[in-house]
């Protein structure tokens, strides 16, 4: 099917199988043509270039919903699908199954500007000769996804997901599990100046030659209340970071959980710098907050990350460690509070008030890792509140006025942007959040 030039057809409950072109075997969106595409599959579909299942190509979006992609191949790029050129569709409730792409993104390639919102998605045993067995993003090329989940993918480089040329995915409550490559990065390798953020993720059981969990390549990466375990490698096997003089790899990583990873967990050469803070990590790293103690899973060998009851992870991070929820993950119209979920989609605040708490935060404190332990949630806990009254006000500004200068050892709540001193920056981020 090609659609050309402003065509915006709406497709529903249809097939797409065993169908052949050179580019968009399945599907052909070219010049601004965004059709509604959902309930349909597409298996079986063959690219001599790029875009087995799909290919959208210049300015071309479509909405592409509860549909299938599966044994489709290309080529060259995007096996199952490929967007070029500021091409960003919103794919919802989606599988990726067993496509393949010669060069990248067997799953899917975004390239060229193309930073498609991807939401509820399955990428699973996809493969890529070469770079991004279930996703490759190049080249300016920065999608946002959410709950989706990349199991037992494939690549030479970067076997989960690829990101190349200053692509910096936002990667909210995703699970990268099983995912190999041959030589870097089976759950996730990043190059050049790409730095996702990554927020409640689980990393397990992914294996490379260097970064079994995850390798940055001239890249900085910001990870926030993630779990890397069991992840296998023969250099970093949780994180392998190389960088030059010029270019280095500075990744940080708040709230997480690095354990049980093998061999030795974080790898830095020596122009990369990994700051992390109140987290636990094997073998321990210098840090605010850091801990190195078994953080007590419910059933690691089946998969269960979930922390136990009494485990040191829970209410030992930092709040200010989890981002804001500007976009409104949870639609409740407030967009100053914490993001306010795990990855479970349970409340990511809680309080057991017989528990000491060692980490740092009001009312509540956060737990170490992607997964929160439930007690008595706390509906909202609002950024730069520092009395945690549920608002930004006078108190907060003077508390954060008396604390001003370099933090004490332990707990600064005042440190909204954990650099260890609180300052002129920090003032700014109280007063953005006043209420």
């Amino acid at each position: 099917m090609l659609n050309f030039f402003n065509s915006n057809p709406t497709v529903t409950n249809c097939t797409f199988s065993g169908n052949s072109a050179e580019d968009g075997g399945g599907m052909f969106n070219f010049d601004n043509s965004s059709p509604m595409v959902t309930n349909c599959n597409f298996s079986g579909n063959s690219a001599a270039g790029s875009g087995g299942g799909m290919f959208n190509f210049e300015n071309s979006s479509p909405t592409v919903a509860n549909c299938a992609f599966v044994a489709n191949a290309a080529f060259l790029l995007g096996g199952g699908m490929n967007n070029v050129d500021y091409s960003s569709p919103t794919v919802i409730n989606c599988a990726f199954v067993e496509n393949s792409a010669l060069v990248g993104g067997g799953g899917m390639t975004n390239s060229d500007n193309s930073s498609p919102l991807v939401t509820n998605c399955t990428f699973s045993g996809n493969q890529a000769a070469s770079r991004g067995g279930g996703m490759y993003n190049r080249d300016y090329s920065d999608p946002t996804l959410e709950n989706c989940t990349f199991s037992g993918n494939s690549a030479y480089i970067g076997g989960g997901m690829h990101n190349f040329g200053e692509c910096s995915p936002v990667v909210t409550n995703c699970t990268f599990s099983g995912n190999w490559a041959g030589n870097w990065g089976g759950g996730m390798f990043n190059y050049y100046l790409s730095n996702p953020a990554l927020l409640n993720c689980l990393f397990t059981a992914n294996s490379a030659n260097e970064g079994g969990g995850i390798y940055n390549g001239k890249s900085s990466p910001a990870l926030s209340n993630c779990t890397m375990s069991n992840n296998l490698a023969t250099t970093g096997g949780a994180m392998f970071s190389f960088g030059t003089n010029s270019v280095p790899s500075n990744a940080t990583l708040r709230n997480c959980v690095v354990y049980f990873n093998s061999a030795d967990g974080i790898f830095d050469d020596p122009d990369s710098t990994t700051t992390i803070s109140y987290s636990d990590v094997e073998g321990g790293w210098p840090g605010t907050g850091n801990i190195d103690a078994d953080p007590m899973f419910v059933a690691p060998g089946n998969g269960d990350y979930r922390l136990s009851a009494g485990s040191p992870c829970i209410d030992a991070a930092n709040n200010w460690g989890v981002p804001v929820d500007v976009n409104d993950y949870d639609e409740d119209g407030v967009t100053n509070e914490l993001f306010p979920v795990d990855l479970d989609g349970n409340p990511r605040f809680n309080a057991d008030e017989n528990d000491f708490d060692p980490g740092c935060g009001v009312p509540v404190v956060v737990d170490m890792g992607a997964y929160e332990y439930q007690f008595d949630p706390v509906e909202d806990v609002i950024f730069a509140d520092l009395n945690g009254d549920g608002s930004v006000g006078v108190v907060d500004l003077l508390g954060l006025l008396g604390g001003w200068g370099p933090c004490a050892k332990g707990c600064c709540l005042a440190d909204l942007d954990l650099d260890g001193a609180v300052g002129y920056l920090d003032l700014s981020l109280l007063l953005a959040n006043w209420d």
